[in-house]
C-alpha cells in the first residue's frame, strides 16, 4: 500500500506545461503541491522540444515524492514543452548583412538555400556564432558555418552549414541611355547609379571623366554598369606622330615640338621626345597631337636606341605618305 503524505488538498495533474529553464520540476507535472514539496526532476528538453510522461511514470514520480494525486490512472499523460525562440530566415539574413565583409550600405539581395529554422532559448541574446564566412562577390555564392552558443548535445542541431547567394549593390557609373557598340562615351552618356556586385567582375568607375572619350565594345542598355572590360580607350595619338608639348607653369605657357614614343588615348599619360632638348618627357594626352606636362614632372635623357627607333618610324611614315601621292 502506498502512503501519501499531504498537508492540504490533493494535487492535480498538469496535462500540458511550458518550461523556460533548463530543468523540469515536480510542479511542472503537478499543480497544488504543498509548500516546500517542489523538486528538480531532470533536464528539460531542447528549446522548442517536448517530453511526454506516461501514467505509470507519473504514478511512480508521485509515490517517490509523496504527492497525493487525484484520479491516478495508467492512461494519464503529461506533456512538458520547453519554450523557444525561432531563428527564422529573416534572422539569418540580418546576421549575414552584419557578417559579410564589404557588403556595403546599399541594397542587398540575400537568398538562402535548403534553409531550416533553429529554435533557441527565448532569453538567449547571442544564440549563435557564424564562422568560416565565404562570399564570392562575382557569383554571389555565400557559405558559413553556424554554431549554437549553448549546445544542446545533438550534433545534428548544434551546428549547420548556411548557404545561399548574396548580391550587394554598390555605387558606380551606369549608362544613362542605350548606346551602340563603337560609340565614343561622353560625360552625358553616363550617370551615378546602383549596380549589383553580381555584374561587376571588372573594374567599376565612379567618375565620368574616367571614361570620357573611351569606345564602347558592345551595345549597352540604360542602367547597365560601365565596366572597364567593355571599353576600349580611343587612340588619339600614335607612336612616332609629331606632337606639341605643352608645359603647365603657373602664369606661363611653354611649348615645344616633339614626337610621341607610344600610342595614347585621351587622358592617358604617354612618353614623348622633346626635339629641342633631346629629353624624354611624360605627359597627359590632351588631344590628337598634344600632351600636357605637369609641374614637377621629371625629364630623362634619351638614349641612342630610342632615337634610332623614332628615326625608323619617321622614315616609314614618310615612305607611306609618298606612296599614297
Amino acid at each position: 500500500m502506498t502512503l501519501h503524505i499531504s498537508g492540504g488538498s490533493a494535487a492535480t495533474l498538469r496535462n500540458t506545461s511550458i518550461v523556460t529553464t533548463d530543468n523540469v520540476k515536480l510542479s511542472d507535472l503537478f499543480a497544488d503541491l504543498d509548500p516546500g514539496q517542489d523538486r528538480v526532476l531532470g533536464p528539460a528538453p531542447a528549446p522548442g522540444g517536448s517530453i511526454h510522461v506516461g501514467g505509470r511514470q507519473l504514478i511512480a514520480i508521485a509515490d517517490q515524492y509523496g504527492v497525493d494525486w487525484l484520479d491516478q490512472s495508467p492512461s494519464a499523460l503529461a506533456t512538458v514543452t520547453r519554450s523557444g525562440r525561432v531563428l527564422d530566415r529573416d534572422f539569418f539574413i540580418d546576421l549575414i548583412r552584419k557578417s559579410v565583409p564589404d557588403v556595403g550600405s546599399g541594397p542587398v539581395s540575400i537568398d538562402l538555400v535548403d534553409f531550416h529554422p533553429m529554435i533557441v532559448a527565448p532569453d538567449d541574446r547571442n544564440p549563435v556564432i557564424m564562422t568560416d564566412v565565404d562570399w564570392d562577390q562575382k557569383s554571389g555564392r555565400f557559405s558559413a558555418t553556424v554554431y549554437r552558443t549553448h549546445p544542446i548535445g545533438d550534433v545534428t542541431q548544434d551546428s549547420f552549414l548556411l548557404i545561399g547567394t548574396v548580391h550587394a549593390s554598390q555605387t558606380t557609373l551606369v549608362f544613362s541611355h542605350p548606346m551602340a557598340a563603337g560609340s565614343v562615351i561622353s560625360p552625358q552618356d553616363v550617370r551615378i547609379g546602383e549596380s549589383s556586385t553580381e555584374y561587376t567582375s571588372g573594374r567599376i568607375f565612379t567618375d565620368e571623366t574616367e571614361v570620357d572619350g573611351m569606345t564602347l565594345l558592345h551595345d549597352a542598355t540604360t542602367g547597365e554598369p560601365v565596366l572597364d572590360r567593355d571599353l576600349h580607350r580611343t587612340i588619339l595619338m600614335h607612336k612616332g606622330d609629331p606632337i606639341l608639348i605643352v608645359y603647365i607653369v603657373p602664369g606661363i605657357r611653354l611649348t615645344a615640338t616633339g614626337k610621341a614614343l607610344e600610342d595614347g588615348g585621351a587622358g592617358q599619360y604617354v612618353r614623348a621626345l622633346n626635339l629641342s632638348s633631346n629629353m624624354v618627357v611624360t605627359g597627359r594626352v590632351a588631344g590628337p597631337s598634344q600632351i600636357e606636362i605637369e609641374t614637377g614632372s621629371a625629364a630623362v635623357p634619351s638614349d641612342p636606341n630610342t632615337l634610332r627607333r623614332l628615326a625608323t618610324s619617321s622614315r616609314a611614315n614618310t615612305r607611306a605618305n609618298l606612296s599614297l601621292r
